[in-house]
């Protein structure tokens, strides 16, 4: 089996591992007791951003090295200290935990780092600087150091560097997140408040003094994804008992929503279409491509017509023969629109007509398949009945009303007469099933062999024209490419379509197997 292909099946079959839990499909992670998602760049970042942004600037492991020192010195301070309190929690390094210091020590910690000849190279000024816009910033006075000292730095300076530390930083695995995470474990095995097991004591202890740069790929690859998992675990059990919210969780949402204030959104460059030969040679292919699929709808249309036209109705039920023109016929209509306008040549807006036409492609089959006359009549049943409900509720609606419109009373006279047209409406029932058959479009295309094309078309397709979050997300918001509003989103003001030929060679190719379906099953009598 080609490498290739065996990648393929173990994506296939992580969907077998999911379990279901009511009407949810939950994936393996999702069922573990207790499981609770953190989400990294927005919850846990904002509180590394010291140890991020040393790692951004200098590189992993100098990064790492200075933000080593500086923590190990004000170990080695609060240690001398004989005021300093014996129950001091782990200094990590995020920004929350330089609050743990004690008031009366703060001041030696400068002076100490100063001396050392670390303090600038630990806080650089363009983090200080940035970090000064912010109000409330944990670990505040750690940055005082530089009082007197400002460095004059263009104002866009701290702006940059925030920005490159979040897209060093944009999710849990990158590099910058993994070394940061590996400075949490550090503090936590340093201050004895990690144990871990013998088996993963030894590998680790093998492995950690070479980190980062001096393990083999393959040793990466083993215990990064170890690192990430322990120090997230770590994270999440540094609130204090009984704190409604952690100091670091509470910086975050503000580090967030400070962020709309004080930096501006950022588009996506609007591309240029002032070239008149380009605009004139995208005309041209329009009008090529448009030309190409109206002489293939128009063949199609033709065999159709013909058929349909030549079939026996059985004019004493003729619902079979009504129901099944009526189902292709509306499709072929559908396309001859599609083909005209180049706007529906996209999947945001071609989806509900090859929504349409797969599920009456699956209709179709169903009803073929089935071979029973009263489901023909059922069918057209539903939707006399659908349409006297709103003649009714229209009909209700203008006796609530002191001075009906004239152009009302007009509408519920032409739907009187559409509902009685064959049946009167006192013989009509309502219902309120979901469909004609009682029988979900999912179960109708599995029993006539079209699951395949109902999960990777009509699902999809649906789900734009419900206008579910994936298309909204796809097609009518676009990110905001400023890293410092988190790439949230906004709208999309680009007014270009990119147009492409597969959604209406897929709709042909569709309309074409329903019209074969048509052809095949139009003359078979029940």
């Amino acid at each position: 089996m080609s490498q290739k292909r065996a990648k393929q099946k173990r994506r296939n079959s992580r969907l077998k591992d999911h379990q279901r839990t009511g009407k949810v499909l939950k994936p393996p992670m999702r069922t573990l007791p207790n499981m609770q998602l953190v989400p990294w760049l927005r919850d846990t970042f904002p509180d590394m951003l010291w140890i991020c942004s040393l790692i951004t600037k200098y590189g992993d492991k100098p990064g790492m090295f200075t933000a080593s020192e500086v923590l190990d010195r004000i170990t080695e301070i609060l240690d001398e200290s004989e005021s300093a309190p014996e129950d001091l929690s782990v200094l990590t390094g995020q920004l929350s935990s330089f609050d743990l210091v004690p008031d009366h020590v703060r001041t030696d910690v400068i002076a100490a780092l100063k001396a050392d000849g670390l303090y600038e190279r630990a806080f650089p000024w363009e983090l200080v600087r940035g970090l000064q816009k912010y109000e409330e910033v944990p670990g505040q006075w750690i940055l005082d150091g530089w009082s007197g000292n400002a460095r004059v730095v263009s104002a866009d300076v701290p702006e940059v560097f925030l920005r490159s530390v979040i897209e060093s930083s944009r999710h849990g695995q990158t590099s910058t997140a993994t070394k940061a995470k590996a400075m949490i474990l550090r503090a936590y095995l340093q201050a004895d408040k990690l144990m871990l097991p013998p088996s993963i004591g030894a590998e680790w202890g093998d492995i950690l003094p070479r980190y980062p740069d001096g393990i083999t790929e393959e040793e990466r690859q083993r215990i990064e994804p170890s690192i990430r998992a322990s120090a997230m675990t770590m994270l999440n059990l540094s609130s204090e008992p009984g704190e409604a919210e952690a100091p670091g969780l509470l910086w975050a949402k503000s580090f967030w929503r400070q962020n709309w204030k004080l930096y501006e959104c950022e588009a996506e460059p609007i591309e240029d279409t002032t070239d008149g030969d380009a605009t004139t040679e995208h005309s041209s292919q329009i009008k090529s491509a448009r030309d190409i699929w109206q002489q293939r709808l128009d063949d199609l249309t033709e065999r159709f017509v013909a058929k349909a036209n030549t079939s026996d109705p059985d004019l004493y039920i003729p619902d079979r023969h009504e129901v099944l023109t009526g189902l292709v016929y509306r499709q072929v209509r559908a396309l001859g629109i599609m083909v005209q306008f180049p706007g529906l040549w996209t999947m945001e807006h071609g989806s509900s007509t090859l929504r349409g036409l797969l599920e009456s492609r699956i209709v179709v089959k169903w009803l073929i398949l089935k071979d029973d006359a009263e489901l023909f009549g059922r069918f057209k049943d539903y939707g006399r009945g659908r349409l006297k409900l709103l003649k009714l509720h229209l009909e209700e609606y203008r006796d609530g009303m002191d001075d009906p419109p004239q152009e009302l009373d007009g509408q519920i006279e032409y739907l009187d007469a559409l509902v009685n047209n064959d049946l009167l409406e006192e013989f009509q029932d309502i219902s309120i099933e979901g469909n004609f058959a009682g029988v979900d479009t999912r179960r109708m295309a599995d029993q006539v062999g079209l699951l395949n094309e109902y999960r990777l078309v009509f699902a999809p397709a649906s789900a734009n024209v419900h206008g579910e979050w994936t298309a909204i997300d796809q097609y009518v918001l676009t990110q905001c490419r400023n890293p410092l509003h988190r790439w949230h989103r906004k709208v999309n003001d680009d007014p270009m379509m990119r147009l492409g030929p597969a959604v209406v060679e897929m709709a042909l190719d569709m309309l074409e197997s329903l019209v074969d379906d048509y052809e095949e099953g139009i003359d078979v009598r029940p």
